[in-house]
């Protein structure tokens, strides 16, 4: 009996990403890497002794990336935006104090099942508390999970830098050998002193942990770092115990704030980057930086739009994020998607939406040469949808306007099951 070297998996679509969409086509997965991508006649005879998975009228694709969430947040009620995003963060701070870090870490593992089933296999993941890094190892998604940190107390900064370094060094230990990194996130502009700015800084370079940052978020945010006044110094501020605004250099705009600091050196990836200029473009294009693109989170609490076609158009990687459920309704990218293509209309395409939510996704976090696409040697980091709908004519749109959570059929992760709602597919 022929041994099994392979396995083959055969639909009536392929989306590669990095290429175009082929119909009746087929994946084959050796060793957790893809081995093979194209029509299912030629794997066939390159994969003869392969154990073949028939999906029949479904699609093949990478699984998505998710560049941004909080899943700590996943059972807090949604604050009302009411149009301030000052207040809405102020409520939202209060409820998350009261939250116990036992419930943190099921909110977090309830919110990471949410991203499997809904064909998500790779995030980047905003840890406040520390509670999520577990329940990802346990469940098996790839990405990154970035420590945050913040402080306004200039005199306190050396204490939190030193803390968040043994925070990194015990999260690295944690994540040793699994499909995971561990990166720290500085909050925003706002809610950092810029001697703790530093201190981030000093742990950051020559170590290649990754960074994000919250950035151009809101109206509130712009009018704080160019005058110094507004809703941050007059209601949040008080609202986290600092009656006296630490010393900060008024900047034009967020970015150049960052960019006076340093910390765009640091390449980090940019989360909502809304309210920016041309000439913050500039800046991000030229030190290297990436984007998280939350169209919806966006709209219910930033006041604009990102600028997304502008930032393709000059090679800034933009991944897509849901955020949090505190700003979002679900955890589902195929949602995110649809928001993308509205908010842009006629501004993006289907098929560079779809490359957001995974290769764009990928160079976000840093993971381009592991996932996001189906390319050979690459992991096998897939998943399996319904494609009934989909259209010759238009295969990404009408992928894109069909596809809900409910119909991902597969999650693989290294070519390993993490879900399944298709019957007749084995478990391993």
């Amino acid at each position: 009996m022929a041994r099994i070297t392979a396995r083959l998996l055969t639909a009536r679509w392929v989306f590669p990403v990095c290429s175009p969409p082929i119909a009746d086509g087929a994946v084959a997965i050796q060793a957790g890497r893809i081995a093979g991508v194209g029509p299912c006649a030629k794997l066939t005879v390159a994969f003869p002794t392969a154990d073949r998975w028939d999906l029949a009228e479904a699609a093949l694709l990478p699984g998505l990336v998710n560049c941004h969430t909080h899943l700590e947040l996943c059972d807090l009620p949604s604050p009302a935006a009411n149009g301030n995003f000052a207040t809405w963060l102020v409520t939202l701070i209060e409820r998350r104090r009261q939250l116990p870090l036992a419930a943190q870490a099921a909110a977090a593992e309830a919110g990471a099942r949410r991203l499997l089933e809904s064909g998500t296999t790779s995030v980047g993941e905003v840890s406040t508390s520390g509670q999520s890094l577990a329940p990802l190892l346990r469940l098996g998604l790839r990405g990154v999970v970035y420590r945050e940190i913040l402080g306004l107390s200039p005199e306190e900064a050396e204490a939190r830098g030193d803390a968040a370094r043994a925070d990194l060094e015990a999260m690295q230990r944690a994540v040793r050998g699994g499909l995971l990194r561990v990166g720290l996130s500085p909050h925003s502009p706002y809610s950092l002193s810029e001697e703790l700015f530093g201190a981030c800084g000093a742990l950051l370079r020559g170590t290649g942990v990754p960074c994000c940052i919250h950035v151009a978020e809101s109206p509130e945010e712009v009018e704080f770092l160019s005058t110094g006044q507004g809703a941050i110094p007059h209601l949040l501020y008080p609202a986290v115990g600092c009656s006296v605004p630490p010393p900060r250099r008024p900047a034009a705009s967020p970015v150049e704030y960052l960019e006076a600091l340093g910390a765009l050196a640091w390449q980090p990836l940019l989360i909502h980057a809304v309210h920016v200029t041309d000439t913050d473009i500039d800046h991000m294009a030229r030190r290297g930086v990436s984007v998280a693109h939350c169209p919806r989170s966006n709209a219910r609490l930033s006041g604009g739009v990102a600028p997304v076609p502008e930032l393709l158009s000059e090679g800034i990687p933009v991944g897509l994020g849901t955020d949090s459920l505190a700003s979002a309704p679900t955890l589902d990218l195929w949602d995110e998607m649809r928001a993308a293509l509205e908010v842009h209309a006629g501004r993006l395409a289907p098929v560079e939406v779809l490359e957001m939510a995974t290769l764009g996704g990928a160079r976000a976090l840093g993971l381009a040469d592991q996932v996001g696409s189906l390319e050979v040697g690459k992991r096998a980091d897939l998943i399996a949808v319904s494609a009934g709908a989909v259209m010759a004519s238009d295969p990404a749109g009408s992928l894109i306007a069909a596809t809900r959570a409910a119909d991902v059929l597969l999650t693989l992760v290294e070519g390993e099951l993490r879900h399944r709602r298709l019957e007749g597919v084995p478990c391993a």
